[in-house]
């Protein structure tokens, strides 16, 4: 009977010395990487798409819908520099009370700035960088008057200011662009030799993203938002001021590395 006691008290020491470890192992699993997805921050990569209503005024005003994508790579951390350079894939068919214009627009942004932090989860950010935008409006004939196919060439400066305040799944931020022009010029495709130098203006953009991580470093955000790009005017050629105001929303999808 001592015989078997024994052996009994040895064989259930086992088991509880194999079912703690195991426990502890599992505990140090799920807690090992909580501490890193509980922070949105360092490097990310996001990657969405955008529906837009665009108002193209000249006149007459062109509106419609348009889509767009998105592609951006980031670099964000508390008390340390930032960095990040976005661009932006918009097409649709705008139409006015005469005809129509096949709309094109591309814009890339470069863009540094440092990130403080004002709060355990509240951050803000101060940045500059440079820009550029390509759009291309290639009106349909109307009447007697020929298709014209108007290139723009749009570089700009950015001065911003980026912030958010970070929950464990959730984030709420702005981001808010002044967007001043300091070359602009305009070509017309049937006369590829040719350019125009057109006077500078300045643009603004907004953002309100909202962002839910949905598993581990991967976040979905939304994101509506206005921009404004102003075009300056021509007097050689007789052409106004002219306003591409956007309001839309993006949807990305966002990775932090």
């Amino acid at each position: 009977m001592n015989h078997f006691q024994h052996n009994w008290r040895w064989f259930l020491s086992m088991i509880l010395f194999s079912a703690s470890a195991v426990f502890a192992d599992t505990s140090k699993e799920q807690e090992t990487p909580q501490t890193n997805v509980n922070k949105p921050q360092g490097w990310s990569f996001d990657i969405g798409g955008a529906y837009t209503w665009m108002s193209f005024s000249t006149p007459p005003t062109y509106s419609g819908n348009t889509g767009a994508i998105l592609g951006r790579l980031s670099y964000q951390q508390p008390k340390a520099f930032f960095g990040g350079a976005r661009s932006v894939y918009n097409l649709g068919t705008l139409s006015s009370s005469v005809n129509k214009t096949k709309l094109r627009e591309s814009y890339t942004e470069f863009v540094g700035g440092y990130c403080f932090s004002a709060h355990e989860n509240w951050t803000i950010t101060p940045y500059v960088g440079l820009g550029f935008d390509f759009l291309s409006d290639h009106h349909t004939r109307h009447h007697n008057i020929a298709p014209i196919h108007l290139k723009y060439t749009i570089y700009y400066a950015v001065a911003g200011l980026e912030t958010h305040y970070a929950w464990d799944n959730w984030k709420l931020g702005l981001q808010v662009d002044c967007l001043p022009t300091f070359n602009q010029y305009l070509k017309v495709k049937s006369l590829p030799g040719a350019a125009w130098i057109l006077k500078n203006r300045t643009g603004v953009a907004v953002q309100l993203p909202v962002a839910y991580r949905y598993v581990r470093n991967f976040w979905l955000e939304f994101a509506p938002y206005y921009r404004l790009l102003p075009i300056g005017s021509s007097g050689t050629l007789g052409l106004p001021k002219r306003d591409l105001s956007q309001w839309g929303a993006f949807l990305t999808f966002r990775f932090f590395l």
